[in-house]
Order: C-alpha cells, then structure tokens, then sequence
C-alpha cells in the first residue's frame, strides 16, 4: 500500500493524460504545502471497500470513480478468481448512471484478458437479478456498477462471490489486500469491444435468466390468498425512479396477475443525471412526490418507487381519505415479517429471521410471538446473506425473512442481497389480502407492541471528516454511560462491536460468530436502543434510534398519542447523544 504522496505522484506520469499529470503535480503541490482539499484528497487517498464495495464521485484520482480505479478493483477481485477457481466466471451488471456501462464493459473485458469467463447483461439491471444470476450460471461471482441512491455525481463497484451474496470476510481481506497491490496503472487491461478476447470470453446475458428468476419466485409461494380479480383491479403506480426497474417490475406483476400497474411517466426511462429529483432514493418523501401526484390522478391504492439498482424499496398506502401514508423501511419490513412469519406452521421445519442491529425490535418480538428464529446481524445485506449460507446446511432450516430498516428486505431464498421485486410482489400481496395496511400495521402494534425508529445522518466529507467521525466514536467508546439518562431513559447496557466486549446488562453473547465492526450501541431501559455507526459507502456517520413505548397500547386509539410521545423520547435522546459523541 502506497503513502498518500506516493498515490499522488503515481499519477503524474503515464499511462494519464497531460491533464491528468498536470493536475496531480498540483496536488503534490498542495500536499507538500500541507493544503487540504478535494483536489488532494481525490489523489492522494484511496476509495476504499465499505459495506457495499467502492463507492465515491466519479473523477479523476486514486480517490474518485474512473477507468483506473475501477480497473484496479476489478483486476484484483477477478485475478482472485482466476487462482482460486477451477473454472473462473463472473456476471456483471450496471444501472443507468454515468459511465456505468463503460465501466461494466472495462471490468468484462479485465475478466477476459485473464481467461475468466464473463456474462455481461446487456442492458441496465436490477442489482437482485445479478445476485440471482450468479447463481443461475454457477458462477464464480459477480460484479455491479451502481451507486444505489446517490446522487448523480457518484458511481460504485460492487463484488460478489459465488451464493450471490456479496464480499465478506475472509475473502473480502485477500480481495482487497490484492487490489491494493496493484501500484502500477499501466497494468491494468483495456480492451476494446471488438478485439478477438473480448468477443471470446464475454457472452451476453439472455432473457431466460429472468424467466427463470420468475419461476423461482412463483415456487416461493409468498402469494397470499387474495381473488385474481383482486389482484387484477387494483391500482398500483410505480417508479424506478430513473433506474433499472421500471421493464423487470412491470413484467414480474403483470406475470402475477397485476395489470392495472401505471409506471410514473417522467421517471420511467433509465437517466443517469435523475432529472425529477434531488436524490434518486426512495426513503426521501421529496423523491416519491410525482408518484403520489399520479396516484391521487389514477386512485391507486398504493405507490412504490425503487432506487436506481433496484435493490430498495418504498411505499405509500392510500388512507380512507384519498391522502396517502409513506412508511418507513422499519414498517414495510415489519408488515412483510409478521405476515410470512404468521402463515408458517409447518411441522418439522425451522424458520428463521434475520435482520441488522439496527432495524426495529418489534421485528424481534413478532419472531418471537410465532416460534420463528431470530438472528441479529451487522449492518450490510452482506451479513443477512452469510447467515442464510448456514441456515441452508441444517436440515428442514428454511430462511423466512431478511430485513435492514433501510428499505431493503428479502422474502424469498434464491437471491443473497436486498431484493425490491419480490418484496414488492410481496407487499401488493398482502395489501390484496387485507385490503388496508394501516389497520394490520395497528394490528401488529396491538399485538406485538410500538416501537418507532428514526435515523440521524451526518455528512462529514474528506479526510478531516473521516478523522472527526472516528474521534466521535472513540469520545463514545471512552464515556462510562452506565447509568446516565438519554431521552428520560436510564442506560443499561452498551455493546461495543469493534472490541467485542459489554457492559451493564448487556451480554458478549451478541457477538458470536461477528466479525469486529466499529459501531457502538447503547441499551436502554424500557427495550430502547441508540446506535452509532460510519457509514460504510458515504462519507456520513449515523446514529439509529429504536424506542419501545413504555405503556403497551390496548386498542387502535390509543396509539396516535404513544406514537408521538415516541418522537419527542427519541427527538430528545438523539440530541443527548450527539452531545455526548462530540457531534453537536
């Protein structure tokens, strides 16, 4: 691994461009005057792998998404496979972002050259189907180009290993100590489209794949007992947000039974600069705005709207009112988790639910109630993948449910990341079914108890970001918070998951088969929590609240006023919190 000034320098000379060179040497420039900036950081500081791959602004540098540096990443994971693989092949996938056909087309022909062979799908895809797909084509793993919901500025590389789940340790060590091997540029592969290797070893992707992926989700049998005219009549919009959604969601309703779906006509073609909204992410309300502007024109039922790789999903049901209720992604995971876990009763076999450290406990409790295992995992579908690889080695274990409050959920077995097609099936399913979702979300709440969440981001952007969210964490990790009071609740236990130890009422047991993460969460009194977490694919840190109300509401009317004496607990608590961190 190169020092900071020899990243910088190692791009002042060829293979980059005069312009490149130029701007380098005036980074070294800056570097040495011990300027801090963007121009510095871009050169001088790697992206590195998060939870989700490389992720960061495209541009040039060893700190930005460009030919080089996607290269690099691609060259070390697939050179991995070449000398750990018989047979090496990959399938790679791309959204509609800037550059991320290139960049698809870089790593295909990277793959090439190192005689691995390479599914390339040949139009922009949602990122659950290239998990699928590795698995259809028993491949040796798979690559997406995709920044999920950033903005338009942001591209990303993500990698996956053979069962479609992505990196995780210890190959994610091995892959990375590899890339970072990779010091000189010119090394790295890049072939055009028409040369002779290229055409050799990169074979397009077919419509069967998606056939297929079809006929596994009608085998999942996560259909509800809804009337086919149900599911004919009612009323969905959609959008793809500018994404790769849009075609894939409409067939697998339609192939369902749903023909009244209408696709948001400004958002629906795939458009890397996302036009209609500031950020392409369905868990901002700004964001779903035409959908529900559509769907009060059309009387739908329900809106859903994808990020662009289509891996997230989010709603809004429609109220008695004709105004529409957005969930959050701890309440369309909590409606999808109690209705699958209350419909299995089969004898001799063991369900099992996992979610993330920082998505609601009420998730927890519905297991729980109905005899479904419950598995904790750290934060990065990555994790809830891992653990379906072990369920699936114990006899009559069959994985149920998986689940981040980030709006990604997984109901089906076949896919190993967060899959908006088959959640959303799901969800319509159950909306057929029960025909108002905010009276079972009330039913749950009755039945299971009330929890709410809520999320506090703070960006943090460069090298002195990254430094004040490690210090922030640290101040954390130094407190002694027994005992203190946070949002009129006593603290009863912290889990440090980087030292992997506990105190108070907490138990190491949490931990075990954890790899090391630095996050802090902090228990408190009356089954509420507070979490802090760096973000693993911006440059954020983020504290996650979870509140349980204290009184247990006994009937519907009840739970408006608990709900929001919730928010002023956790509005409080969270402002606490920061303090204590540093942060405000």
């Amino acid at each position: 691994m190169l020092k900071p000034e020899d990243n910088i320098l190692s791009w002042t000379k060829s293979p980059f461009s005069t312009e490149i060179q130029s701007e380098a040497k005036k980074a070294y420039e800056d570097w040495q005057k011990g300027i801090t900036s963007e121009l510095v950081d871009s050169y001088a500081h790697p992206l590195s792998f998060g939870t989700g791959g490389i992720r960061g602004k495209i541009g040039n540098g060893i700190g930005k998404m460009n030919l080089y540096t996607v290269g690099r990443a691609a060259l070390g994971f697939l050179s991995y496979l070449r000398d750990t693989k018989e047979k090496p092949s990959i399938v790679i996938a791309y959204d509609s972002r800037r550059l991320s056909k290139e960049f698809a087309e870089l790593s295909a022909g990277i793959g090439a050259s190192l005689g691995v062979t390479v599914h390339l799908f040949p139009k922009v895809t949602p990122t659950p189907l290239l998990s699928y797909a590795i698995r259809y084509y028993k491949a040796s793993g798979g690559i997406v180009i995709t920044a999920s919901h950033n903005p338009p500025e942001y591209n990303g590389f993500k990698a996956y290993l053979a069962d479609g789940g992505q990196l995780v340790p210890p190959d994610d060590a091995l892959i990375i100590k590899r890339i970072g091997e990779i010091e000189d540029w010119s090394s790295i592969p890049m072939l055009s489209k028409t040369d002779k290797v290229y055409k050799k070893f990169v074979k397009s992707v077919g419509t069967d794949c998606f056939k297929s992926y079809l006929k596994e989700l009608k085998k999942a049998k996560i259909q509800s007992k809804a009337k086919p005219k149900t599911r004919t009549n009612l009323k969905i919009v959609y959008s793809p947000l500018h994404g790769t959604g849009g075609e894939y969601m409409k067939e697998m309703l339609s192939f369902f039974g749903y023909k009244s779906v209408f696709l948001v006509p400004e958002q629906k073609k795939p458009d890397g600069e996302f036009p209609t909204v500031k950020y392409p992410n369905p868990e901002e309300k700004d964001a779903l705005a035409l959908c529900e502007f559509h769907a009060k024109k059309k009387k739908a039922e329900v809106f859903i709207a994808t990020d662009p790789d289509a891996d997230r999903l989010g709603v809004g049901v429609r109220k008695s009112d004709g105004e529409y209720e957005y969930l959050n992604g701890n309440q369309i995971g909590s409606i999808m988790a109690a209705y699958l876990c209350e419909q299995k009763k089969a004898k001799g076999k063991v369900y099992h639910l996992v979610k993330t450290i920082v998505t609601t406990d009420l998730q927890e409790a519905i297991a729980k109630k109905n005899g479904i295992k419950i598995k904790n995992v750290l934060t990065g579908f990555k994790y809830i993948a891992e653990e379906m690889k072990q369920i699936e080695t114990k006899k009559n274990n069959l994985f149920l449910f998986g689940g981040e409050e980030s709006y990604g959920y997984l109901p089906v077995p076949f896919v190993r990341d967060k899959d908006s097609l088959s959640s959303a099936l799901l969800f319509v399913e159950i909306l057929a079914e029960k025909g108002d979702l905010l009276s079972y979300l009330n039913e749950i709440y009755l039945k299971y108890g009330l929890y709410r969440e809520s999320l506090y981001s703070l960006t943090l952007e460069g090298s002195s970001g990254q430094t004040k969210i490690k210090e922030s964490i640290e101040a954390l990790r130094k407190e002694n918070l027994i005992g203190k009071l946070i949002g009129g609740r006593k603290v009863v236990g912290v889990l440090d998951y980087e030292t992997q130890t506990a105190s108070g009422k907490s138990k190491t047991s949490v931990f075990k088969g954890m790899p090391k993460s630095n996050v802090i969460q902090v228990e408190l009194e009356g089954n509420a929590k507070l979490t802090i977490r760096p973000s693993g694919t911006e440059p954020k840190v983020k504290v996650y609240s979870s509140f349980a109300s204290l009184k247990k509401p006994k009937k519907t009317s009840e739970i408006p006023s608990l709900w929001e004496s919730l928010g002023q607990e956790i509005s409080l608590a969270e402002t606490e919190f920061l303090k204590l961190a540093g942060l405000l």
